[in-house]
């Protein structure tokens, strides 16, 4: 019988019922509103953690696309109608991207507007793939930002009129991209300096005043394993950390993100961000009428870890990187003052930058070591580790300041550039 039918039939007795059978009868009835609704709870939580689950990497799992050059030529021509004349594999952590010269000689009516300085094909892990609504963002991001004045790849409609296909790759199901190639130099090959790291702040903080206005459902609930949120899962991860002095840093660090970071999210303020700005990913040119060294930041590639986030998360990604390649920490600092010339950063969120950078390193780190476990023949994937990123995790942590001042102040490097400039 239906429980709530069985209460209404009862109720017809009320009439014939003492104060304490009635008072009996209302505690029974709670106990069964309780009890289910504890079940639908424990229900509720579990569906959640299964989708989580389905959207982040466990140990274990090879995500990365397996397929060959000759492949990857069918399957831009098939999709794209590209006959490729040179093909050149580029960097890449779990996707592999392609750049595709396209032969001139062989027409291609799929394209109408062809792109003089060659395409990227990018095929997307299998974890990313899963979730068409991330892939959406990400091509609707490039176009919401290319039409807003930020040079950045631009997307490229299929044979299907789609910008992006689903296709089997050797069993798995990838997603696949073309993009209009971005020309220009990589910041990481070419000579740093202070106004270049002051630029890129400047740039970062443009970007995501304009992020501001950008809005995608996709991007609400997404979960994968290089958002800092998720640092505290990389325990499951540790375990190919070898050296014990090396994890006792990492575990160090996951413990103080716990209980100085987690706490706080709710009081940072949150917005679209593009998650992954480092040497790699950041385009520059030099100067026009200027010497062979003045380069200035012309643009932005791999929205691959775009993601709903904080803006702190967004400076301190940054800050990471431009140390890591100039191996000095002091670099930050001129991040951080190009960056809150144009967007403020509350003292409050300031205050959680070391331990942000810190988990950043971490995450790469851990991350790199696992993935070069996976798949030996990714040199890409220990980056960190080979621009000496043990070494800036440990000045980071242990340098104490000295007469010549504290290289982990950020604010006063930033404060002392701005002065001088």
């Amino acid at each position: 019988m239906h429980m709530a039918e069985m209460s209404w039939r009862r109720c017809d007795l009320c009439t014939e019922l003492n104060a304490d059978e009635l008072l009996k009868l209302r505690e029974e009835l709670n106990f069964l509103v309780y009890k289910n609704f504890v079940k639908l709870k424990k229900m509720s939580q579990y569906a959640s953690r299964l989708v989580e689950m389905a959207g982040t990497l466990e140990p274990g799992t090879v995500i990365r696309p397996t397929i060959d050059e000759e492949g990857v030529k069918l399957l831009v021509e098939r999709l794209y109608g590209i006959s490729a004349l040179e093909l050149v594999k580029l960097n890449g952590y779990d996707d592999k991207n392609y750049k595709i010269t396209e032969d001139p000689n062989v027409k291609n009516p799929l394209i109408t507007s062809h792109s003089e300085n060659g395409y990227v094909l990018k095929i997307m892990n299998t974890i990313d793939s899963q979730n068409v609504t991330v892939v959406e963002a990400q091509n609707e991001i490039m176009n919401f930002l290319g039409a807003r004045g930020i040079t950045c790849p631009k997307p490229i409609r299929n044979v299907y009129g789609h910008l992006h296909s689903i296709e089997n790759i050797n069993g798995k199901q990838h997603a696949v991209r073309l993009l209009e190639y971005i020309p220009g130099e990589l910041l990481q090959d070419v000579p740093t300096s202070e106004a270049l790291m002051y630029q890129l702040g400047e740039f970062v903080a443009n970007l995501d005043t304009k992020l501001q206005n950008f809005n995608h459902s996709g991007l609400i609930s997404r979960e994968h394993m290089w958002m800092l949120t998720k640092i505290p899962e990389l325990s499951k991860f540790t375990y190919v950390i070898k050296e014990q002095e090396k994890l006792d840093l990492v575990e160090e660090v996951i413990e103080e993100f716990k209980y100085a970071v987690l706490p706080r999210l709710d009081e940072l303020e949150k917005g679209v961000i593009h998650g992954d700005v480092n040497e790699m990913n950041v385009i520059v040119g030099l100067k026009p009428g200027s010497s062979n060294s003045d380069y200035r930041i012309t643009g932005i590639i791999d929205f691959g870890d775009i993601q709903y986030s904080y803006y702190v998360f967004e400076v301190a990604i940054t800050m990471t990187y431009m140390m890591l390649i100039t191996g000095d920490p002091r670099a930050g600092g001129y991040v951080l003052a190009g960056y809150t010339v144009n967007r403020r950063l509350p003292d409050e969120e300031y205050r959680l930058l070391k331990v942000l950078i810190s988990s950043r390193l971490v995450q790469s780190l851990v991350l790199g070591a696992y993935t070069r476990e996976q798949d030996p023949s990714n040199a890409y994937v220990s980056s960190t580790e080979k621009a000496k990123g043990w070494e800036l995790l440990k000045k980071i942590r242990k340098t104490k300041p000295t007469e010549e001042g504290d290289p982990c102040d950020w604010k006063a490097i930033a404060n002392e550039y701005l002065t001088r400039s």
